[in-house]
């Protein structure tokens, strides 16, 4: 890849970030506006920067394709892109009525809604935070899905094993090279089985998938390396 995964990974963390500051800002409707204004803007980002950085990535295309097509049937999904374009392109927000209520711990919570304008006739009936949540979950989701089924590409994990540059006619020492090594770092006469070699470049060399805490806490999931999926069988044996 031309780009790095590590700008989708920012997009997402961007649009948590203005989730987050929805959540917190529940006194101020102002601010609310301004942050649900900017994580719509945002959620776009995070599929148009997939396609950026990945597109050239064998079978991504068709994968993404199909993925975008069933967010387009989706109202909700649907909802956001209008909304989006009318914050972006006009200037207006659908931001616009609020409740308060007790509840039953007692504490008085107000809500934030959403209210149809002309160019956005219709939208949820749930509270803003509610709905914002729902729509990055269904967004992380696609994120998620799209590592587990590119994870060579996406994860360094994955792509410095064994298995990916045997596919790919390349070594070991044509991944020491890539890190920019010597071809002879961790050579054969260390001692070590070459599969203990990989497992030592990725233990130094590698970062792993960026999200796994947003994928714990909105999918209950994570995405697991080669050495954490070998640990685990090797526990359960």
């Amino acid at each position: 890849m031309v780009r790095s995964i590590s700008i989708v990974e920012y997009k997402v963390e961007q649009a948590r970030f203005f989730l987050e500051q929805i959540a917190q800002s529940s006194l101020s409707f102002f601010a609310v506006q301004c942050f649900t204004d900017a994580f719509a803007s945002n959620c776009r980002s995070i599929t148009l920067s997939m396609q950026a950085v990945i597109n050239e990535v064998d079978g991504f295309k068709e994968w993404y394709a199909a993925r975008m097509e069933l967010l387009r049937k989706d109202p909700l999904s649907q909802f956001f892109n209008d909304y989006r374009v009318v914050s972006i392109h006009i200037g207006d927000t659908v931001v616009r009525g609020g409740t308060n209520f007790i509840d039953k711990g007692g504490n008085r919570v107000r809500q934030y809604l959403f209210m149809p304008i002309p160019d956005v006739p219709n939208v949820p009936s749930e509270d803003v935070l509610s709905i914002c949540r729902t729509h990055f979950t269904n967004l992380v989701r696609v994120v998620y899905d799209a590592f587990e089924e590119f994870r060579c590409e996406l994860d360094d994990r994955w792509y410095y094993t064994e298995d990916h540059f045997r596919r790919m006619g390349k070594s070991f020492e044509d991944a020491v090279e890539e890190l920019g090594f010597p071809r002879e770092w961790l050579a054969a006469s260390s001692g070590l089985p070459e599969s203990e070699r990989w497992r030592a470049l990725r233990r130094t060399q590698t970062v792993g998938c960026q999200l796994n805490a947003v994928f714990e806490s909105y999918l209950g999931k994570a995405i697991r390396g080669p050495d954490e999926t070998a640990e685990q069988t090797d526990a359960s044996e």
